[in-house]
């Protein structure tokens, strides 16, 4: 498996400053082998989702690819789950529902 594409996993945290608190984002950029997929689940919906492989343990609550820019939230997509294996993360976005018409 390749992991050729470049992807950045943010991490949200929070910060104290006196009574004031605020959003803080780390990230880490990583390689990872991004494809996409439908997965059928067991009510019989299907959904057309990006899966982002990348080799080690990480945790991240958003993921952004190399069109990431910090100060534009539209770059940034959000992680529907986190599936760990030995020594690989597997993060899953769900961009849509596919519905078959007949």
């Amino acid at each position: 498996m390749r992991y050729d594409q470049t992807v950045y996993l943010i991490k949200e945290g929070y910060e104290e400053d006196g009574l004031n608190e605020r959003v803080t984002q780390t990230f880490t950029m990583v390689k990872a082998n991004v494809k996409r997929a439908n997965l059928t689940f067991g009510d019989g919906s299907i959904y057309d989702t990006t899966i982002v492989r990348v080799f080690g343990e990480y945790d991240a609550d958003k993921l952004a690819f190399a069109n990431y820019d910090p100060s534009d939230a539209s770059t940034t997509h959000e992680i529907q789950q986190i599936s760990r294996h030995f020594n690989r993360t597997d993060f899953y976005i769900i961009n849509s529902e596919v519905i078959f018409h007949g």
